[in-house]
């Protein structure tokens, strides 16, 4: 019997329910690992197993977080094993900060001779952390390795939609695998097989996915294969949760209208709002080192403006002045013409390269964000000049404008930085899942993500 790799929506958003599993088993065993230490090493200091107990626990969510932002709950780094230990290399610096704040704020609880075990506890804590970890990753590894996590799939459609499956599995780390591929006509040709459920036992397919475009479902089949106990799903919605993304060339209004998700009650808007004003507000104290420093170097190297303003198109279709530091000449655009940026654009100032690297420039738009024009998580928003072409090129792009535009967004940690209309058709499908499945969740991740790929220097140019 073959254990498949599930998705399920936790809060609107499609998660692998391996992944989820496998991150509360390893907070658990973290968690007992940090408190093994603890009382290992304070036990003689009149704290209570409950106290300490809390602090581990608060410690393994902690690090499991900063996990998350750094990639080592994706598929790739359980596969990939040198990927894998670069992500813990890169990950040692951040926990051994967190277990030194742990066990200074329990050195702080107690007596003053507590403070020498201090640092000894703080390096156990880290290898502690650093063994179960890897050990936890080279196990799933092996799971991963004989096809235990990867479903069977069968297809009711065109060769064209096979390959685009096909496709979509490697990029997914092989959570699914097509197994077989029917034709959607099957029903008038004799030789095919009668029974789709019979099909699907003899491939040993968990689900069947149906894209027929046009012509009628073969509905008796379908209920039979439903009464079999085998998922059946249509390819959109089977696209969407496999990819979290909609895919844009089938995007039918008809599935749009009746699927899950494009709504937001206002109740929710306005605690959005909020939260905004409340993070924006952190952000600006927070960033204020930051934002001082690359003032004075923007102003320092040129002369020229510190904040570079332009026009953007915001929530429904609305122009506002998005704010940014200036990364690029006066003169840039001196032709009048936009125009995207480019790998070793010679446009962009020496200060700017750094800036856009680790994406401080984008750190005035905490404005636009208490100003109303922005939200912290939401598709960027793009030039009136791009707008007008893409929709006039792309099929459902108006769409974007049905929220606030974002400082960060699932278009952004999903895909790499856009420099062609295939590419904005891309992130556009990223886009539309998220304002399908915007969310509590879906905004973590993406906030999660955002400081992976700003710590790695990703998709900025």
């Amino acid at each position: 019997m073959q254990v498949g790799e599930a998705m399920h929506r936790i809060l609107g958003h499609y998660v692998a329910t391996s992944w989820v599993i496998f991150g509360a088993i390893e907070a658990a065993v973290l968690a007992a690992g940090c408190a093994a230490v603890f009382s290992h090493v304070y036990s003689g200091f009149g704290f209570s197993a409950l106290g300490l107990s809390a602090f581990a626990i608060t410690l393994s969510l902690g690090i499991v977080a900063l996990m998350h932002s750094a990639g080592l709950y994706q598929g790739d780094a359980v596969l990939n094993l040198s990927r894998t230990l670069w992500r813990f290399v890169a990950m040692a610096l951040p926990v051994f900060a967190l277990a030194v704040w742990i066990t200074g704020t329990l050195a702080h609880h107690s007596a003053v001779a507590i403070y020498p075990y201090r640092w000894q506890c703080t390096f156990a804590l880290t290898g502690a952390w650093l063994f179960c970890a890897l050990m936890l990753r080279l196990m799933l590894r092996e799971i991963y390795r004989h096809g235990l996590l990867t479903r069977r799939v069968l297809l009711v459609g065109t060769p064209e939609k096979a390959a685009e499956l096909s496709e979509l599995a490697r990029e997914s780390d092989e959570r699914f695998r097509l197994v077989g591929q029917l034709d959607p006509r099957f029903e008038n040709e004799p030789e095919c097989p009668r029974s789709l459920a019979s099909l699907a036992s003899s491939l040993r397919a968990s689900e069947i996915v149906i894209a027929i475009d046009n012509g009628p479902l073969p509905w008796s089949l379908l209920v039979r294969c439903r009464m079999a106990g085998i998922r059946v799903t249509d390819f959109l919605d089977f696209y969407e949760r496999e990819g979290r993304r909609i895919r844009i060339d089938s995007l039918r209004e008809e599935w749009i209208a009746l699927s899950r998700g494009f709504t937001a009650p206002r109740s929710k808007d306005r605690l959005r709002r909020m939260s905004d004003i409340l993070l924006a507000l952190l952000g600006f104290v927070a960033t204020a080192p930051v934002l001082l420093v690359t003032s004075l170097a923007i102003k320092l190297e040129d002369g020229g403006p510190v904040l570079y303003r332009q026009e953007r198109i915001g929530l429904e279709g609305r122009p506002f002045t998005l704010y940014k530091f200036r990364s690029m000449r006066e003169d840039a655009e001196r032709d009048g013409t936009p125009a995207w940026a480019s790998e070793r654009d010679m446009r962009i100032t020496g200060v700017g390269r750094i800036i856009r690297k680790l994406r401080i420039d984008e750190l005035p738009q905490f404005w636009n964000v208490l100003r109303g024009d922005m939200t912290l998580v939401g598709p960027r928003p793009e030039r009136p000049y791009f707008v007008g072409q893409f929709s006039q090129s792309i099929p459902f792009y108006d769409f974007r404008h049905a929220v606030r535009p974002g400082i960060t967004g699932w278009a952004q940690v999903s895909f790499r930085y856009g420099a062609s209309l295939e590419d904005t058709r891309r992130k556009l499908s990223y886009d539309l899942y998220y304002i399908k499945n915007r969310g509590i969740l879906l905004d973590v991740v993406i906030l999660l993500k955002t400081v992976s790929v700003v710590l790695r220097g990703e998709g900025a140019r």
